[in-house]
């Protein structure tokens, strides 16, 4: 398998950054090891030294055919810094994911092209998944390896201080990515010392993190990255929750989110556009009455303009929200029972 140029790879890391809805600015250029970039969103900003190499068939003999690895080759020696993060890792093409190893391990340099492993049975289970971890024993220590599909890529930068440090216990990601809140309990349980009941904590809370972010790319996926009002992507998308996070109700599967252009998401989560059944919409007159009595409304008609009578629902039914969804997403935003009933 040929190695891709380090300026694909940079191209391929930046695009999954930008999909997870952060600004990035590239310091310098795409054509040499490391990438420097800053990342922004929210107001929070990741500074980022990025190495990356392609990940390819490793392991000699019969013994290890699905082995995968990167060769750092003529790696320089990481400095980790503390205005910045070093991220460590390749990209396969033969699945599709990014895989990254914690740099604390390899901070000396190496004219002898050195190795890093990882399983394509991970590499697999990160593409189906969104993200698998492996983690060995061996003469120099423990080695942690991090599969990340990119739509999950701001994910692991959320979590990967807390990734590396949950010990051997990372390697059991894959017995909770599904589970429900009493399998994370029985799991931290079943540790046998206290220290490992601490590292199993870590491991639950990073894959609860996990849960919540499938929700962003299942729903952008479910909705051909397009706004089902307006049919803008632009990368311009949002994925909004129908029944809000604060209705204890809610969830995070993909049927329960449409995707918005953010002014749009605005003005659905404050009330004052209703998405109802069956993809009907509707402003809710009271609220827009509050607006112009305060003086408040500039800019209505234009926005009004955008929004058809109906939304654009996704293709497959597995994602199309049940009209309960709707009806509680209107009540959690204000809506009284007799404003609802006088659409429906």
């Amino acid at each position: 398998m040929a190695g891709i140029k380090f300026t694909e790879l940079a191209q391929r890391f930046i695009a999954a950054l930008e999909m997870a809805g952060l600004t990035v600015l590239v310091v310098g250029g795409l054509d040499r090891r490391p990438l420097r970039v800053v990342a922004i969103k929210d107001r929070i900003k990741y500074s980022l030294e990025v190495h990356l190499w392609t990940i390819t068939p490793g392991g000699k003999g019969r013994n290890r055919p699905r082995e995968r690895r990167i060769q750092k080759t003529n790696a320089p020696e990481f400095v980790i810094k503390s205005d910045s993060v070093i991220v460590v890792g390749g990209w396969s093409e033969e699945t599709g994911v990014f895989a990254f190893w914690d740099v604390r391990r390899h901070t000396k340099g190496s004219q002898k092209s050195p190795s890093m492993q990882i399983s394509l049975d991970t590499l697999e289970r990160a593409h189906h998944v969104g993200m698998a971890t492996e983690a060995k024993r061996s003469s120099e220590g423990l080695e942690v390896c991090i599969a990340v599909h990119p739509d999950y890529i701001l994910w692991y930068l959320e979590e990967l201080e807390r990734l590396f440090n949950c010990g051997i216990e990372i390697d059991d990601t894959a017995k909770l990515v599904d589970g429900k809140p009493e399998d994370d309990r029985d799991f931290v349980d079943s540790g046998t010392s206290e220290s490992a009941k601490t590292r199993r904590e870590k491991v639950v809370e990073v894959v609860r993190h996990f849960r919540e972010a499938r929700f962003r790319p299942l729903v952008l996926r479910a909705y051909s990255y397009r706004c089902c009002l307006t049919g803008i992507a632009l990368r311009l998308v949002d994925a909004a929750h129908i029944v809000p996070v604060c209705d204890p109700t809610h969830t995070d599967e993909a049927n329960n989110g449409v995707a918005l252009n953010p002014l749009l998401h605005r003005a659905y989560d404050t009330g004052v556009l209703g998405l109802f059944p069956k993809g009907r919409t509707a402003w809710n007159p009271r609220l827009l009455a509050d607006l112009k009595l305060n003086k408040l409304d500039a800019g209505l008609d234009t926005v009004r303009g955008m929004v058809p009578a109906g939304m654009t629902m996704p293709k497959s039914r597995d994602f199309v929200p049940p009209d309960d969804y709707f009806i509680r997403g209107l009540k959690g935003r204000g809506w009284t029972a007799s404003e609802i009933s006088s659409v429906i």
